[in-house]
């Protein structure tokens, strides 16, 4: 058991210090931190569209429109969730679940760690003011360690928990942590809100704030450029040819560090926040689906559907899971967390996505929690601007959910 109690070292260190290029077998010097804009368009958008929000509206040609009508015909959909599925809403849930799971492939990635039990190692924590931040990293399988930053509330105990994965950007955890590479990240960073995990420990919450494998550690590169010079494409297609899933992954490492965390002193295990923007908020989504531990979600700047009326596919191909369409894609994912509570937030501005496929995809989900017979328990909001964190819609429902809360 790593004790919490702070053994303060050195004060707090720099927001913005100087980042240390290393070049290494898992990161060649080419691939070392990039811009996080640049790793936001080029992974999740080859062309950037006006703020008009037409994304996933254009019409594919015959007889491509189609076909693809065929592949997402809600006739081949079997775990897709409807009113009358045989059961009801508890057996859709039971059923669907597994399917989930078995299509992240989670099973097949614990047969292949064996006995292996994950360890975490923890630098000294640093002062902060109110609140403490060490640096650990946790093996969640052999010989792959996952960095992370945890910040301790110096409050009482018990502290609620918070998990914050984040999406495309080589530096996103030090990012959600409120460390910056320099005085123009921080800035930009604060103006989008997203150092999540302080403004999660000044709220009383024990937050991590942890790498995201295949996007900021653990990167199978794109050596040669076959694949766009986009590492998560690369990365993405290794675990699809080892019969695994790139999200199966991400979902892998945040339960390994959520079985480390809930274990540790002080830690409220009732109340246990996932909030991710983008890439993160994948992983938030896919987390609280088939782990019930979670009870507070809140995915940002990433819910859709997996593919519009259309066709069109709004995510970046490092989130593919061969099958979910057979559960109705993304939306019959975030169902799967009902009756918990679901906050799901979008930008209006945001050029990935399409204002009304949203809106669709939103109202299967109400379905849902409306089966469930918690149709309070999911909502969805917009914010005024693009692809961010949004803390004026996030909190209020976080804290109101956490009351709401049965002991």
């Amino acid at each position: 058991m790593i004790s919490l109690a702070p053994r303060l070292g050195t004060p707090c260190a720099p927001k913005h210090p100087p980042v240390a290029v290393r070049a290494s077998p898992e990161f060649p010097r080419r691939h070392l931190p990039l811009p996080t804009s640049c790793l936001v368009w080029l992974c999740l958008s080859a062309i950037v569209s006006a703020p008009g929000q037409v994304r996933g509206a254009a019409a594919y040609p015959e007889p491509i429109a189609t076909y693809l009508a065929r592949l997402y015909s809600p006739g081949t959909q079997p775990l897709a969730y409807r009113a009358d599925y045989p059961g009801g809403f508890a057996s859709w849930q039971h059923d669907a679940r597994a399917a989930l799971r078995a299509r992240l492939e989670l099973g097949r990635i614990a047969a292949s760690v064996g006995t292996h039990r994950s360890t975490v190692e923890m630098d000294p924590p640093v002062d902060c003011g109110d609140y403490t931040r060490q640096s650990g990293s946790i093996e969640t399988e052999p010989g792959l360690r996952i960095p992370f930053w945890l910040l301790q509330p110096k409050r009482s105990r018990p502290w609620p928990l918070a998990l914050f994965p984040h999406g495309h950007d080589r530096r996103g955890h030090d990012t959600t942590a409120g460390i910056y590479a320099d005085a123009a990240q921080e800035k930009k960073a604060i103006a989008e809100d997203r150092d999540v995990a302080v403004q999660a420990v000044k709220r009383g919450f024990l937050a991590l704030a942890p790498a995201t494998r295949g996007i900021s550690t653990h990167i199978v590169p794109d050596l040669e450029g076959r694949h766009g010079e986009r590492d998560c494409r690369s990365h993405v297609i290794h675990c699809l040819l080892a019969g695994r899933t790139a999200i199966g992954e991400r979902v892998w490492d945040l339960q390994r560090l959520l079985d480390w965390a809930l274990q540790l002193p002080g830690v409220d295990t009732r109340h246990v926040l996932v909030m991710g923007n983008s890439g993160g908020g994948m992983v938030t989504m896919f987390a609280a689906a088939v782990d019930e531990r979670i009870s507070v979600a809140v995915p940002s700047c990433s819910f859709a559907p997996s593919a519009s009326a259309s066709g069109y596919i709004f995510h970046c191909d490092c989130n593919t899971v061969p099958g979910l369409m057979d559960l109705g894609g993304l939306p019959g994912v975030v169902g799967l967390a009902a009756p918990r509570h679901v906050l799901a937030v979008n930008g209006r501005k945001d050029p990935l996505f399409s204002v009304a496929e949203i809106d669709r995809a939103a109202a299967q989900v109400r379905a849902i929690f409306a089966g469930a017979g918690t149709p309070a328990h999911f909502q969805h909001r917009w914010g005024n601007e693009g692809h961010r964190f949004y803390q004026h819609l996030m909190w209020p429902f976080v804290l109101e959910a956490m009351t709401r809360r049965q002991p």
